[in-house]
This record gives structure tokens, sequence and C-alpha cells, in this order.
């Protein structure tokens, strides 16, 4: 009888410790390998990347307070140790309007897509149109630069790597450049 409880006893400890939730490796704008904020003017995301912009050059660069406007004195959300603002390398003196998309991928590796969650926060110049994982939308939009936007995904993932797309929609036209760029702060688990 005692041999009987001891194999139960283990056998939910195993099933209780594959149910656990594990961390998804995703990163938020702006910093590095090893998730420290970059220095101002860094080009280059080695997580992000500007996979469609109405014109100009689709290379990143990170901008923080160190910059001047517009982050801080331009109205934008402060710095902060999480995260920094990416845009188009010449889009914070102005850019182009219409929609830049901003993708980042990661990879699931052995976790179960059916028990993935995505959570966090992002602000935008102009506005966030939608955030779609894997190109199917999220029906998540809105936020400006001045505050942070919550969102949550907990459907539409695949096995593998997956992709999170955000769209930023930049108001203005080819004669009218404004600033445009984008912040992102995320944590994901699946089990």
């Amino acid at each position: 009888m005692k041999r009987v409880a001891y194999l139960i006893v283990v056998a939910l400890a195993v099933l209780g410790s594959a149910a656990q939730a594990s961390p998804i490796f995703v990163f938020n704008t702006g910093v590095d390998i090893f998730g420290t904020v970059l220095t101002d003017g860094t080009v280059g995301d080695p997580h992000y990347s500007l996979v469609s912009v109405p014109g100009g050059t689709s290379d990143i660069m990170v901008r923080t307070a160190a910059g001047g406007a517009p982050v801080n004195t331009g109205g934008w959300l402060g710095d902060d140790a999480l995260s920094a603002w990416i845009g188009p390398n010449t889009a914070f003196s102005g850019g182009p309007g219409g929609s830049y998309d901003y993708r980042t991928t990661f990879d699931l590796g052995v976790l179960s897509p059916s028990t993935a969650n995505l959570m966090g926060q992002f602000a935008a110049d102009d506005w966030a149109v939608d955030i779609l994982i894997n190109g199917i939308s999220t029906g998540t939009f809105g936020g400006d630069y001045t505050s942070w936007t919550s969102f949550s995904i907990n459907s539409g993932f695949v096995d593998g790597v997956n992709t999170l797309d955000f769209i930023v929609h930049n108001l203005g036209n080819a004669d009218t450049l404004g600033p445009t760029g984008l912040r992102v702060e995320v944590t994901g688990t699946a089990s």
C-alpha cells in the first residue's frame, strides 16, 4: 500500500512540474540580448526589424531622452530601465505618413502553443492600428506616444517560431513629415 501511495505522489509531482509555465523569450524594444537598454542613437535593434515602411529607410534607430526631442521634451514617454523607443533611422526628426510594420520573432521550442500567453504594454507615434500574431489580427489597437496601452494575447500561437507585428500609423503625407516610433515592454509564458 505504501508503494502505491508513493507512486501516486511521484506521478502527481511529475505531472505538476510538466504543467508549470515557463518563460517565453521575447524582448522589449531597444534592448540588447541581456535586456539592457541600448545607447541613444544605436542603429539597429537585435530583436525588432522594420519589415514595411511607406518610404525612406527600414534601418532602425534607438532613441532615449539623451537624444532630446521627441523623447521627454517632445511629449513621448520618458526613459525607464526596461525599454527604449525605436523608429526608422531618420524618422525621429520626421518620417512620411503611412504604416510602419515592426516585427519581432520568438521560438516556443518545446512549449505548447495552446498554453502560450503574451502580455505587455506599448506606446506609438502616432498610434498602433493593430498587433498581429503570426499574421493574424489580435484586434488590439490605439494608444499614442504619451502613455502606455496594455495588451494580452492568448491565442494564435504556433509550434516553433512565431512572429509578433506592431503596425504603427504615422500621420502626414509626403509633404508633411512627422516623428514616428514604437516602444514595447512584453513578457510571456507557456507550459
